[in-house]
């Protein structure tokens, strides 16, 4: 590494004294692109970074071949002109086109804040504006209002940050090229509370976001409770923590904490009233403390245990109002009821529909069994038809005597003398 470093310093120094050479600035993880200049038609394209191969294209045939270089499989060639993309600060060095001898130096920034971004109120912090290839270079320091500052060189240092230094520092360089980072500056969050005698009540500390600086330790204190609060440790095994036993006055989680620090008050009593001071050490050795007062209220008539914290509703009014899960117990039941009679609905429509295929089913069935229905000859219908036919052809019969008819109306041996002298005058 120190003999790639002389090399780039050789280099940059032959560069410069010969007055060949552009210089670009880029911050980290920009893009930046280099131009060969005029080329031959066809011609064969190759470039270097510190006299190191990169890249070779034929110009006949437009095949590729890369070189040993640590950028040779992200850089990007088109028409000459050659694009290395997020770029690091190893990155920096002199690119030289080989056919035409142009040379471009490039100098990656990189801007920015130690421990970090995030900051703790009253913490010290140092702000880093390094150019590869420059470290002695003076840069002009803009400060968040967009004011000049004294600071000239590279690295400055913040001592007790407040909340004045939030914001977007710039770090100018060369040609006013300008690059940036932003500052947040945090502290404890706490608000004044108020509890019913015997009631409950959450002692409120917290930080708004995560920040750079670890918390390692931190307590609670207060004048009227002396000796009923836990600590604030940090270990290798749990993490950061209070360690302590809950009492008769406060309890509290037992879990890893992050950012919030809060501890609950019980048995409020009208000696319990006053100041209550949250301490919160971090590593680098800031320090933040914030202070929450506690009021104690006569209870409501009713009995009923009120408890504020952060602007929530009173806890402890009811069952239903219980969370679960981040929301309120009564949430999860009508939940649970609209499912149970979405999934009966659901089941109810199937039963339905499985009913009405089988009835048309069968229907479809029964239709497919029956006879279709033909013409049938019925005896007597043809019988009177035929007679009608045979005696409408045949001629009309002669008469039957008068003896023959009183022969069939009256039977032997009745009205014989009448028949006698009907028979005379025949």
């Amino acid at each position: 590494m120190p003999t790639c470093k002389i090399l780039f310093f050789l280099l940059l120094v032959l560069c410069t004294s010969s007055g060949k050479c552009d210089e670009l600035y880029q911050q980290v993880g920009g893009e930046v692109s280099m131009n060969c200049g005029v080329l031959h038609p066809n011609s064969d394209v190759e470039w270097k970074l510190n006299d190191i191969r990169i890249i070779t294209i034929r110009g006949k045939s437009g095949s590729k071949m890369k070189g040993s270089s640590h950028v040779k499989d992200k850089v990007k060639i088109n028409d000459g002109t050659l694009k290395v993309p997020d770029l690091q600060k190893a990155d920096s060095g002199v690119y030289t086109c080989v056919q035409t001898g142009k040379q471009h130096t490039l100098h990656v920034v990189s801007v920015f804040a130690k421990p970090g971004p995030v900051l703790v109120q009253s913490s010290n912090a140092e702000l880093h504006c390094d150019i590869t290839g420059k470290p002695n270079a003076e840069v002009q320091w803009l400060n968040p209002a967009n004011d000049q500052t004294n600071y000239k060189k590279q690295v400055i240092e913040l001592t007790s940050v407040t909340s004045n230094d939030q914001g977007q520092w710039t770090c100018v360089v060369k040609d006013d090229l300008k690059f940036s980072l932003t500052l947040t500056v945090v502290g404890l969050l706490t608000k004044a509370v108020e509890v019913p005698e015997g009631g409950k009540i959450v002692l409120p500390c917290s930080l708004s976001q995560s920040v750079s600086q670890p918390v390692v330790g931190g307590k609670w204190t207060a004048d009227q409770l002396p000796d009923s609060f836990p600590t604030l440790v940090k270990s290798d095994s749990k993490g950061l923590h209070w360690k302590g036993e809950n009492s008769t006055k406060v309890t509290f989680t037992s879990g890893q904490l992050s950012t919030n620090y809060d501890v609950t008050l019980i048995n409020a009593e009208r000696s319990d009233e006053g100041d209550y001071v949250c301490t919160v050490k971090f590593e680098g050795g800031a320090v933040l403390t914030a202070k929450t007062n506690l009021t104690v209220v006569a209870k409501p008539s009713g009995g009923q245990e009120v408890t504020k914290v952060r602007g929530k509703k009173p806890a402890g009014v009811g069952t239903w109002t219980k969370e679960m899960f981040g929301l309120q117990l009564w949430v999860w039941i009508a939940i649970g009821v609209s499912s149970v009679v979405l999934i009966g609905l659901v089941v109810v429509i199937v039963l339905v529909q499985r009913r009405n295929k089988r009835i048309k089913k069968r229907v479809k069935n029964r239709r497919s069994m029956r006879q279709p229905l033909t013409a049938k000859d019925y005896c007597q219908c043809n019988r009177a038809k035929t007679e009608f036919e045979v005696l409408g052809q045949q001629d009309r019969p002669l008469p039957v005597p008068r003896k023959q008819r009183n022969l069939r109306t009256h039977p032997a041996g009745q009205n014989h003398s009448i028949d006698k002298s009907k028979e005379q005058d025949y």
